[in-house]
């Protein structure tokens, strides 16, 4: 790196950056990644840190400055995306060399947490100190016509519209806060959040929604090739979750599809409604591309769990995130903490089985980074 300077970007620079992000990743993509910076009043010049060599820009990262829900706690996150070097300058360390400096900004700036999702093996961030949160996915196959069961049948109330912004925003962010307040994994979406250039480009508008004399469900989906891809959904009653449901597999049935996943636990009553109207085959799905990285673990421990903080420190970090977000639960993970050669004292048994229980997080698609 000795050739190499790292330091935020300057707006005089904006122009290259793009041309940079054009070339590796989407020559089509300029409006998409000029979006990002100035569609987005959170964006700061040291949220984009740029290497310098030759006198050009041959490497850069984005830090997103967010907050989900860890356990039910809002927390700060840093979100990296857009990892990005040159390919003339690969394999010299400078994606290693930005990551350390992207780690320095977010301790000194007060982040709780970074996150990522990687879409290259995980051990390059592994050996960085970022842990795999696996979470949990469906996949939902059928074969031939299914109607709908006789219990699926929709009050004349309700009808399902497409999306009209001018109509529907305002009750729909009312509606996700309804549906997620306290969800491990899920975005924090402030009101601005929604005009944001990156969460509208990423699909945070719904597609469909609900409604009777006022909205009682939204549904985000997109057709990926032979299979449905779900974004986000979310409904106040089981009326409007099979209101849903039913048009979804309207549209499956116009264009030939008849799968579909999301990055949503099996559990969820989305997924459930699907499975009963059509007798789907199901297959638990999910990935392990979100890596974390805490940044101030006695912090983020007071922060979240502070009656179980002599418990939490013992805890390896790779388990300990996976009980924070309640991706497993303690009962869970008790064998793999055996196995560790850490024990659980009686005593503290009830109470660490409260804190640390299952909670099928959550991180909605529109929200990636």
């Amino acid at each position: 790196m000795a050739d190499f300077q790292i330091r935020p970007i300057r707006e005089s620079e904006l122009d290259e950056l793009i041309g940079l992000l054009c070339l590796v990743h989407n020559a089509q993509g300029a409006e998409r990644y000029r979006g990002y910076i100035e569609g987005d009043p959170t964006w700061q010049p040291e949220q984009t840190p740029v290497v310098i060599c030759d006198k050009r820009i041959v490497s850069t990262l984005r830090i997103w400055d967010r907050q989900i829900h860890l356990g039910a706690t809002p927390v700060r996150i840093g979100g990296i995306g857009g990892v990005t070097t040159h390919p003339e300058y690969r394999r010299r360390g400078l994606a290693t060399g930005l990551m350390a400096h992207a780690e320095q900004v977010m301790r000194s700036g007060g982040y709780d947490i970074g996150l990522l999702f990687t879409e290259i093996p995980a051990h390059f961030y592994a050996r960085l100190g970022w842990h795999s949160v696996p979470m949990a996915g469906f996949r939902a196959t059928w074969h031939g016509e299914k109607s709908m069961q006789a219990q699926g049948c929709l009050p004349d109330s309700l009808a399902v519209e497409s999306f009209e912004e001018s109509r529907d925003l305002e009750e729909a962010v009312v509606l996700y806060q309804q549906c997620n307040g306290g969800r491990s994994g899920t975005m924090l979406r402030p009101r601005p959040y929604w005009d944001f250039t990156p969460s509208r480009v990423r699909g945070v508008l719904p597609t469909t929604v609900v409604r009777s004399d006022r909205l009682h469900g939204y549904l985000s989906w997109d057709v990926r090739s032979d299979w449905m891809r779900i974004g986000d959904i979310a409904a106040d009653r089981a009326s409007g979750t099979v209101a849903l449901v039913q048009h979804l597999l309207a549209e499956c049935s116009r264009s030939g599809v008849t799968q579909v996943y999301g990055d949503i636990p099996h559990t969820h009553p989305f997924v459930d409604a699907l499975l009963q109207a059509t007798g789907a085959d199901l297959e638990l799905a999910g990935n392990a591309s979100m890596m974390a990285l805490p940044l101030d673990l006695s912090m983020l421990i007071e922060k979240t769990v502070p009656t179980a903080s002599s418990f939490a420190q013992r805890i390896p970090v790779d388990l300990l995130l996976r009980l924070l977000f309640g991706e497993s639960s303690l009962q869970d993970l008790l064998p793999v903490l055996a196995s560790r050669g850490i024990e659980v004292e009686y005593q503290e048994t009830d109470l660490l089985q409260e804190l640390f229980r299952r909670r099928d997080p959550v991180f909605w698609a529109p929200d990636h980074f």
